[in-house]
C-alpha cells in the first residue's frame, strides 16, 4: 500500500505525507459530495448539520476507519465514483487523519457557499 501513496504522491519519498497533495485530492472530491447533499436533502440544514457532526466526531483514532467507510458508502449511496486517489489512503494512519480533516473542512466551506448563494 505504501507503495501506491508514494506513486501517487500523497506519501514523499522522505516518508511524510504530502498534505498538499492530500488537500487537492480532498477539495476534488468533497465539491460533488457536498453538492449531491445539499440536492439530495433539498437544502434540509437539520440533515447537513448532522451529517457534519459525524464527520467532525467519528475523526477519532479510534473511528477514522469507520468514518472512511462511510463516506465511501454515501458516495455510492448518492451515484458518485470514490477517488482512486483517495482510496489507499485508508490504509496509512497519518494520510487518513489529514484527509478527513480537509474534507471535513471542504465540505462546511462548500456548503456555506450553497447557502451564501441561496441555492
Amino acid at each position: 500500500m505504501k507503495n501506491i501513496l508514494l506513486d501517487k504522491g500523497i506519501i514523499l519519498p522522505s516518508g511524510k505525507i504530502n498534505k498538499d497533495k492530500i488537500n487537492l485530492v480532498a477539495g476534488a472530491i468533497t465539491q460533488p459530495f457536498a453538492e449531491m447533499v445539499w440536492v439530495t436533502t433539498g437544502g434540509d440544514m437539520d440533515t447537513i448539520n448532522r451529517l457534519t457532526d459525524i464527520l467532525v466526531s467519528m475523526n477519532t483514532p479510534a473511528d477514522r476507519g469507520k468514518l472512511f467507510k462511510v463516506i465511501q458508502m454515501l458516495y455510492g449511496l448518492m451515484g458518485l465514483q470514490f477517488s482512486d486517489e483517495a482510496a489507499p489512503m485508508g490504509a496509512h494512519p497519518e494520510a487518513l487523519d489529514y484527509f478527513l480533516f480537509s474534507f471535513a473542512a471542504d465540505f462546511g466551506e462548500t456548503i456555506k457557499d450553497y447557502i451564501a448563494d441561496g441555492v
